[in-house]
């Protein structure tokens, strides 16, 4: 009896010794996380590149995919800081961002984009926005059924616009910078202003896809 509980005590000290040591938490090196981080940024270009044009310059492939439309929301975001002071269910027209270096009569594929996407974001924010552009009937042709028109006798000569939003345009060397306002029409008053810088990367990405060769960023 006493042999069996003396194996019995060494058992039970050697299964002791053999259970596992509670580990301690693992720091994570901050070098390291910052590795992750970059990693993961490096994925998410690799994946946006997948989408990109194989035509764009390899320089434009190299950043993350940020178009205009990101801009544009954000001159759209300023501009509606003072939207309370415009009447509720008011018009609002969108006219082209003229480059300020010219007679202010003369749109690009930039400012066409542009001012497309900050009706998109008024539309967004519950702005009535008006069309002038469109229409009182459909044409239809060989190459296409239209409602737009760029002529000014096929428009209405007379719209209920109460406020416009245009503005100006200044290209530098590393992008251009976008000055908008929301004026109402009647007073000539400018009811909120917005200001935002367009890199050139994203300014030559739209140029480069139209081959818009009138618009070129100034050097120096």
């Amino acid at each position: 009896m006493k042999v069996v509980l003396y194996s019995s005590v060494m058992l039970l000290g050697l299964t002791a010794c053999v259970q596992p040591i509670a580990q301690a938490p693992r720091v994570v090196p901050e070098n390291t996380v910052t590795m992750r981080g970059e990693l993961a940024r490096e994925q998410r270009i690799n994946e946006q590149q997948a989408f990109l044009p194989a035509s764009l310059p390899q320089q434009y492939r190299q950043t993350p995919l940020v178009t205009l439309d990101h801009y544009a929301r954000n001159l759209v975001h300023e501009l509606m800081v003072n939207h309370h002071r415009v009447e509720e269910q008011a018009m609002v027209a969108v006219t082209d961002i003229a480059f300020i270096d010219t007679d202010l009569q003369q749109g690009t594929v930039f400012s066409n984009h542009l001012s497309e996407a900050i009706i998109y974001d008024l539309h967004l924010f519950g702005v009535p926005v008006l069309d002038y552009k469109v229409t009182d009937y459909i044409r239809v042709t060989e190459k296409g059924d239209f409602v737009l028109s760029r002529d000014f006798s096929e428009l209405s000569a007379e719209l209920p616009i109460k406020y416009v939003v245009t503005g100006t345009a200044t290209a530098h060397q590393s992008g251009v910078m976008v000055n908008a306002r929301l004026i109402q029409i009647d007073t000539k008053r400018v009811i909120s202003a917005a200001r935002t810088f367009v890199p050139t990367a994203v300014y030559k990405a739209i140029l480069q896809q139209h081959s818009d060769a009138s618009l070129k960023l100034k050097q120096g």
